[in-house]
């Protein structure tokens, strides 16, 4: 093995073979040649066909698959036509996971590091016994002491079941509250928040394609993209019926084409990062027009109600005396007072006459505070920001929004409904779908106003509208709970936070888990007062590489090597585990068995099993297995065993688990046993589904769906609330919260907090636009770079698929022709991207080649994620080009409130060889 003039490890031919033979062998790293020279002479003729029923492993879906199986070697992943979702296809991310199974980066066996930690690894092979002996003495010690010196940080979520959910609920029952981190924050977890802001629910914006007939994508590729729940068959598949069918027409709102071709009738190439200047613009413009859905508002949402505009109040919505706490109420908080145009008065929402005397504008005296509708309020806020003003900041025309918005609020039919089930459904037809998209600078902010343009016509949750949640939920969960339970006991909030994401303190009161920023925090644990150094500290790392996956590589990589103990749950070597991890623990790919798992498309979803598409190679187990095992080397396998049953619902039914000792004592068996007692509950068997059978459930408009369900029912409110919990228009969450942090953090010792933490300018009850961050960078940085996913990989997980890399091979650095001409570049030069950290005055080089495309908006530079990473050196030649984290930083200024990260920094490019190298 060498190292290139970057210190990088290159891996020639000749490493290769090694790594497949005796090398492979004392690594602990896997290979296929090594895998299949060990096989015996029986099995090597033994050549029986079986087709094993499993799941896809490495898409978004988990769709229904068939491993076609000789021997004990998958050859080839199909489909399962049982699948009502797919139909019986499987995309070419599917299809390529067979790649996975014999990447020759996969490690063998428990791995146990031997020099120090910062650098490539050099390692032991150990038993799991040992594995699990050390680990668990090293863990516990921590755990007793003070279980926040615990983090458990999850990338890739399959199954969760057995890891993320049992496993950290059930030892934090037995030591305390450990840290759990996700990696939402680098995907799209600020648009999660937003809508838990808003509506109690889950997910980002997707849309009810069979009944749409305006489409809205923004940020989406109309023919590659997918979101919240959809992958590659699926989302186009929606969109290309919905235009044959219903003539759906699509705009596309996005800084690149990319291959959206006839899919795409309007193609608007916005500013990267300005997102949020085009959606007040939009709204400002249905606003004008009168395109308002006042039915919606005034029975489904705040915006009728009263907020004083004097006083100590100021900001609040006004409550009756004897209202309930509205921090243990998210749903609909009894008590909220609207102005009753009839009784001339204000009263609760819930008791008015009727919705029409429901006020949305004016001024009113309550109790002698001044007060206005909260939707007054909009009124001003909103009419600042016109299309011309956009136009300045977005690049978009100022009649093009214009003329889109009035587009949007005449296609929403205010007004129209049709039947379901004998019940009069409102019916918008229009929709939008946002999600990657969501991460900027001011990505909950954007999230909120792209919503607003929903709300204003009516058209969320209704027939052909944008879904703010899933058919199967019968009402809101407790998703909007924390973030109200602070804002109206602030007292919760406070300076310390309990570990590096700095979740619910004044840093960052709503939490996205800091994929990056935690590692921001854990270099600096004075400045964000930890309450732990990380060399005081254990990370368990399951299925993530946040070396790669995360912004700010050299940040990531001096905060894990920093910490004490590190364990990485993975089937590869990562980057990760390379620099950083202590332990390694091999988990199989698509050689396991787990579940139960499944996904929906917006209208159907299903429930199965993934069968080990053939044995476990090497000495690798399936997460599950390492999970019960872990459980008991931290002494906590009861409290796993009594979270098991609520995961799986078992739980009150005849399937439960009575206890630990209950349980099988092998692993494999206890994984078995467990999935046959869940597919009990469903009427079902572990054979069942072994047979290649799936559960369906299925909601089509018209049949007892969602829409019918949610009107028919009784919740209490008679004309009012059809969802059954209010909206909040009016984000009264946010500006409680941001007088809390305001609060504390002028009692802070940080001089200036706003220039500390920029983002604390957006905790405002409306969408309110500032300059990001990135735009203080000095002018010579004249492009804005944006990075996006591509459907074809899975984060950096398949940087090194090299079945994918045959068909989204590269990172190159998409320039538009007129950038290209200036810069002097043409198509496959050679270039020095730099990027600038105007928050720190930092900059970050890589190098790549150039890609000219029309469909890149000019002032604009993209490069794809998922590269950069180890490179096969059997597809070496692909070139896949750098990782793009290490060009983007991180920490404020480049995070948003919720400590979500922002894919977007200014830049300049430059031919290799010139001033900038």
């Amino acid at each position: 093995m060498l190292r290139n003039d970057d210190d990088n490890l290159e891996l020639t031919r000749r490493d290769a073979m090694k790594a497949g033979g005796a090398a492979a062998v004392a690594l602990g790293l896997g290979g296929t040649a090594s895998h299949l020279t060990s096989l015996g002479e029986a099995q090597s003729t033994s050549l029986e066909y079986e087709e094993v029923p499993t799941a896809c492993w490495i898409g978004k879906m988990d769709c229904s698959a068939t491993a076609k199986k000789v021997g004990n070697r998958v050859v080839k992943y199909e489909g399962n036509p049982e699948d009502p979702r797919t139909e019986g296809s499987l995309c070419p991310k599917g299809q390529a996971q067979i790649e996975q199974v014999y990447n020759p980066y996969r490690v063998k066996a428990p791995l146990k590091r031997t020099n120090e930690k910062g650098q490539h690894g050099e390692w032991q092979e150990i038993s799991w016994d040992q594995a699990m002996d050390e680990i668990g003495e090293d863990l516990k010690e921590k755990l007793q002491d003070d279980p926040r010196r615990v983090v458990f940080q999850v990338g890739r979520k399959k199954s969760p079941q057995w890891q993320e959910d049992a496993w950290v609920t059930g030892t934090s029952n037995k030591y305390g509250s450990m840290e759990k981190y996700g990696h939402g924050a680098a995907c799209s977890d600020s648009g999660y928040r937003g809508q838990e802001l808003i509506f109690a629910t889950h997910g980002v914006s997707e849309t009810d394609f069979e009944n749409c007939e305006f489409f809205i994508g923004w940020g989406h590729n109309m023919t590659q993209g997918g979101g919240a729940h959809l992958c590659q068959i699926t989302w186009p598949k929606q969109i290309a019926d919905a235009r044959d069918d219903q003539g759906m027409e699509t705009v596309a709102i996005d800084p690149q084409r990319r291959n959206s071709g006839p899919y795409t009738d309007q193609w608007l190439p916005i500013e990267p990062g300005t997102d949020m200047a085009f959606w007040l613009a939009f709204n400002s413009v249905l606003v004008r027009e009168g395109y308002i859905d006042e039915e919606y508002l005034t029975t489904a949402t705040n915006a009728p109600c009263l907020v004083a505009t004097e006083g100590d109040e100021d900001g609040h919505i006004l409550r009756t005396d004897d209202a309930q706490d509205p921090g243990e109420e998210y749903t609909w908080a009894d008590g909220e007072l609207v102005w009753d145009e009839d009784a001339g008065e204000a009263v609760a929402h819930e008791e008015a006459s009727s919705p029409e005397n429901v006020a949305l504008e004016g001024t009113y005296e309550v109790d002698g505070v001044e007060a206005r509708p909260a939707f007054d309020l909009y009124l001003d806020q909103i009419s600042q920001y016109d299309p011309e003003w956009a136009a300045e900041i977005t690049g978009i025309d100022a009649d093009t929004i214009d003329e889109l918005a009035m587009k949007w609020g005449e296609k929403a039919k205010i007004g129209a409904t049709v039947e379901v089930d004998g019940i009069e459904i409102p019916y918008r037809p229009v929709g939008m779908h946002g999600y990657h998209v969501a991460q900027q600078e001011m990505g909950v902010s954007t999230t909120i106003a792209h919503y607003h343009a929903a709300m204003l016509v009516g058209a969320v949750d209704v027939v052909g509208s944008t879904r703010v949640r899933k058919a199967k939920y019968d009402g809101p969960k407790d998703y909007r709970e924390p973030f109200r339970d602070q804002a109206f006991h602030p007292e919760k909030i406070t300076k310390e936070p309990d570990g590096p994401s700095l979740g619910g303190s004044m840093f960052h009161p709503i939490d996205s888990t800091a994929f990056s920023q935690s590692h921001v925090s854990q270099t600096n644990p004075d400045k964000y007062n930890l309450p732990y150094e990380p060399e005081e500290m254990a990370w368990i790392v399951q299925m993530a590489n946040p070396v790669t996956s995360a912004p700010g590589v050299e940040t990531v990589i001096e905060s894990m090597s920093r910490v004490d103990t590190t364990i990485v749950c993975d089937p590869w070597m990562s980057e990760t585990a390379d620099v950083a991890a202590d332990y390694v623990l091999p988990a199989a790919t698509a050689d396991k068995l787990q579940g139960p798992t499944g996904g929906w498309d917006g209208y159907a979803d299903i429930e199965h099993i993934r069968f080990p598409s053939m044995d476990p190679l090497w000495d690798t187990k399936p997460d599950a297995e390492i999970y019960i095992q872990l459980a008991k080397a931290v002494d906590a396998y009861e409290e796993y065993v009594a979270d098991i049953n609520d995961e799986l619902g078992l739980d009150g039914t005849d399937y439960a688990y009575a206890g630990a000792d209950e349980t099988p004592d092998d692993p494999s068996e206890f994984l078995r046993d467990g999935l046959d007692r869940w597919a009990q509950t469903k009427g079902k068997s572990l054979e069942w589904f072994r047979e290649g059978n799936v559960i369906t459930n299925e909601w089509d408009v018209g049949g007892g769906n969602r829409y019918a369900y949610t009107w028919g029912m009784d919740n209490g409110y008679g004309e009012f609330n059809p969802y059954d919990a209010k909206h909040e228009f009016y984000s009264e969450t946010l500006f409680r919260l941001g007088e809390r942090v305001d609060e504390l953090m002028a009692d802070s010792k940080f001089d200036d907090p706003v220039s500390e933490f920029p983002y604390l300018q957006d905790y405002n009850a409306y969408p309110t636009w500032r300059e990001p961050t990135m735009y203080d960078s000095p002018d010579e940085y004249d492009l804005t770079l944006f990075s996006w996913h591509q459907i074809e990989h899975k984060q950096t997980r398949t940087a090194n698929n090299k079945l994918l890399n045959e068909i989204a091979p590269k990172s190159a650095f998409r320039l538009n022709p007129e950038d290209a001409d200036r810069i002097g570049v043409e198509d496959g030069d050679e270039v020095v991207l730099e990027t600038h950290d105007a928050q720190n005055d930092e900059t970050y080089q890589v190098e790549g080649v150039v890609m000219i495309q029309d469909g890149v908006k000019p002032g604009t530079v993209g490069v794809p994620h998922h590269h950069g990473s180890w490179k096969d050196p059997e597809s070496e030649a692909l070139d896949e080009g750098p990782s793009i984290n290490r060009a983007i930083p991180s920490g404020p200024g480049y995070l948003g409130l919720d400590n979500g990260q922002a894919f977007q920094v200014r830049a300049k490019v430059e031919p290799k060889g010139g001033d900038s190298e």
